[in-house]
């Protein structure tokens, strides 16, 4: 059995509940056991605590957080390093200030070590790896991934009322600014039309209303059934570059048509036309909603194509198979 100690910034957060709790029951399929362990917080101390244990684990997984040089030292000589990020956490966040969040020089320095002293790394998106290859030969594309859903709806049956959904976290409703104008259209010239946000709370001076679904995840799925279109707006900038679209395969998995700004690793998950649009400014946002709000048969046959896409290359044991290989690969290189 392979053991690996996992350590992860929180528990609440979509990076681990997607890139490894999810994963957790069945890692012993592949001979690979998993000890995940919170390192935030007051949960810090556990840094601390697993000192005398590391060696015990033939990995240790960190899971997105940069570790103070010494302590990764430390760890890279006692086992072997995996790191695994699927953000640009060496970009400045697009919905901040450059005074509020300016570059950190520590924390960049400290990120580009883990790099270095990774046996591997485990990427996102092809512009996160394309960036770690710069500090290690050793880079792999894992995307962000789900489980198929046990009911999948798809599309519901033709109704009057078209819902256009978003997802994510209180940070990011930042995005949904940049298509303001282009969705109070729509609200205005489609009174069948309503807009729903699955997020911690309401998007806030918006000309657009959106309704409220706060997030759990059992409501989660439940929402991701009711809607009809997934958007996924972004800036163009190393910060949303470094996004994996893991909304848009969200969206997909349960059938859903998409519309998503045509960035980074959008342009990876959409093929434009055929599960979705991707589109580059307001006028081009309308034209592709319009499109799916009033042609039901349109959105139902993007559905059932991103359904396929998302099957194909994102579902939860494809993308489990491939880190067990690679990670069951250099294991047996390592004790030739």
């Amino acid at each position: 059995m392979i053991k690996i100690l996992c350590l992860h910034i929180s528990p609440r957060r979509p990076s681990y509940r997607y890139r490894v709790k999810q994963f957790l029951p069945y890692w012993p399929e592949y001979g690979i056991s998993l000890d995940p362990v919170c390192i935030s917080g007051k949960e810090t101390i556990n840094l601390f605590r697993y000192m005398l244990r590391y060696k015990e684990y033939d990995y240790v997984w960190i899971q997105r957080k940069a570790l103070p040089v010494v302590i990764l030292k430390f760890i890279s000589l006692c086992t072997r390093v995996i790191y695994d990020f699927d953000d640009a956490v060496y970009a400045r966040e697009c919905m901040t200030t450059e005074t509020i969040n300016p570059q950190n020089r520590g924390k960049i320095g400290r990120f580009h070590y883990t790099l270095k002293k990774s046996a591997m790394v485990l990427a996102g998106n092809a512009t996160l790896k394309s960036y770690a290859d710069r500090f290690n030969p050793v880079v792999h594309i894992i995307p962000t991934s789900l489980d198929i859903p046990a009911v999948q709806n798809g599309q519901a049956p033709e109704s009057d009322v078209v819902t256009i959904g978003w997802i994510g976290v209180n940070s990011n409703l930042f995005f949904l600014w940049l298509i303001d104008q282009a969705t109070r259209h729509i609200q205005e010239k489609y009174p069948n039309v309503r807009f729903s946000v699955m997020s911690g709370k309401k998007p806030e001076e918006l000309k657009t209303e959106w309704e409220l679904s706060e997030w759990s995840s059992e409501n989660e799925k439940t929402w991701l059934s009711s809607i009809d279109i997934g958007v996924m707006p972004l800036t163009d900038d190393d910060w949303s570059r470094g996004k994996c679209a893991f909304k848009l395969l969200q969206y997909m998995a349960y059938g859903k048509p998409v519309v998503a700004s045509d960035v980074g690793a959008n342009r990876d998950v959409v093929s434009d036309g055929l599960n979705g649009f991707l589109v580059d400014d307001l006028s081009e946002w309308t034209q592709a909603l319009e499109k799916l709000i009033t042609q039901h048969g349109l959105r139902h046959s993007m559905g059932e194509n991103g359904k396929a896409i998302f099957e194909k290359g994102y579902k939860r044991e494809l993308v489990q198979r491939q880190i067990a290989g690679l990670i069951q690969d250099d294991h047996e290189k390592r004790n030739r």
